[in-house]
């Protein structure tokens, strides 16, 4: 079998010569194609005309067991030996590349696996060196900003925020929660959104206990308002809203109020409000279908309203510069004492018992609620 085509062919009585037979030779080419010597397989025939291994031509049933680990030793083939880009990922088999392969001293991307403490560290020579990670359609989904020391999500942090979030078409731009138990219910969590108009959430910080929220603060976008509310939530829920109607122009009010009805003090005896300002009087709830026990005033109640009309002082606080008028707490309480009536009783007369925070100290204070003094006094004119 032929395994060379012929460079020059001699037909029948033709004269063999110098120049016919270098053609011969000189042009002969292997035959290639199946059952010939090159089969295009295994081998081919390089350009230049030389026979060379083709990709994938040899394999392992070619090499005897140990042929190779024993032909190249420890260090054999270096990066002086391979072409760039010579290795790419399809001749990587999975998993053959494992922590132990990757540098544990490289400045920039660091494995540790050795340690107590498994880390891997970006970056670890502190170099001015930016790393970023791209999702599907969002170039900048993660950036860690070197030169600013900044961290950005869906943007480049830049150098005036440690943290930027740019929540692009996310309807939630932030969210951090944790959960604990059955059911994983919420223990903690911090939501900020990009709500600009409709409904929804914008702002929350929230704490809860066993599944219930236990403290909550959070600011919402709702269709007939915008409210705002900070309190607990477990039990009583007490705690206040902050509501805006958004009526339309010239249209809007808005209420401070309590979540539960008749639950929360404005103030404390120990932590009082200097100065309330107000465009009208406080209203005090007088309906009768709230109210039980209804008498009139004994003769005892009348003279001590009697009495509590003469009680009426002019007075400076410690202090303070202005005069006022009004009544001292301790001779309103005698008052009562003197009929053999007990101050304490009654809503007019407010005593308060606290410990002091500084001294440690127990120490009551006195007060009055003078609209119903003031009710009271009118029944001795």
């Amino acid at each position: 079998m032929a395994i060379l085509t012929k460079g020059n062919t001699y037909s029948s009585g033709q004269s063999v010569t110098a120049a016919n037979l270098n053609a011969l030779v000189d042009s002969a080419t292997f035959k290639t194609g199946n059952g010939e010597a090159v089969d295009g397989t295994t081998l081919q025939v390089h350009g230049s005309g030389y026979l060379m291994v083709k990709d994938g031509g040899i394999s392992a049933a070619k090499f005897a067991s140990g042929a190779i680990d024993s032909a190249i030793g420890t260090g054999g083939i270096s990066d002086t030996e391979l072409a760039t880009n010579s290795v790419t990922t399809i001749k990587i088999a999975d998993n053959a590349i494992t922590s132990a392969k990757i540098s544990d001293t490289d400045t920039q991307f660091l494995v540790d696996d050795t340690s107590t403490q498994k880390k891997v560290v970006i970056n670890e020579a502190g170099a001015d060196v930016d790393f970023r990670v791209e999702g599907d359609t969002d170039t900048n989904l993660l950036v860690c900003d070197a030169t600013n020391d900044a961290v950005g999500i869906g943007t480049a942090p830049g150098g005036t925020f440690k943290l930027n979030v740019d929540a692009g078409s996310k309807t939630e731009g932030f969210q951090v929660t944790g959960s604990v138990g059955s059911g994983g219910k919420t223990v903690n969590s911090f939501l900020v959104n990009t709500h600009t108009s409709g409904t929804g959430t914008i702002l929350r910080f929230q704490s809860a206990l066993s599944g219930s929220i236990a403290k909550i603060f959070h600011l919402d976008l709702q269709s007939d308002d915008n409210r705002m509310s900070l309190g607990f939530f477990d039990g009583d829920q007490i705690g206040l809203l902050i509501e805006n109607s958004n009526g339309g122009s010239g249209s809007e009010t808005g209420a401070i109020f309590p979540i539960t009805d008749n639950k929360t003090t404005l103030g404390k005896a120990a932590n009082r409000w200097s100065v309330v300002h107000a465009g009208s009087a406080t209203i005090n709830t007088s309906d009768r279908n709230l109210k039980e026990d209804i008498q009139e005033l004994s003769d005892a109640e009348l003279r001590v309203a009697q009495a509590c009309k003469g009680l009426v002082k002019r007075f400076k606080f410690k202090g303070g510069t202005r005069k006022h008028i009004g009544v001292i707490a301790q001779d309103v309480r005698d008052a009562f004492t003197a009929e053999s009536l007990d101050a304490h009783e009654y809503g007019l007369f407010c005593s308060d018992t606290w410990t002091d925070e500084d001294t440690g100290e127990e120490v009551t204070q006195l007060g009055i609620r003078y609209e119903e003094l003031l009710a009271f006094i009118i029944t001795a004119l």
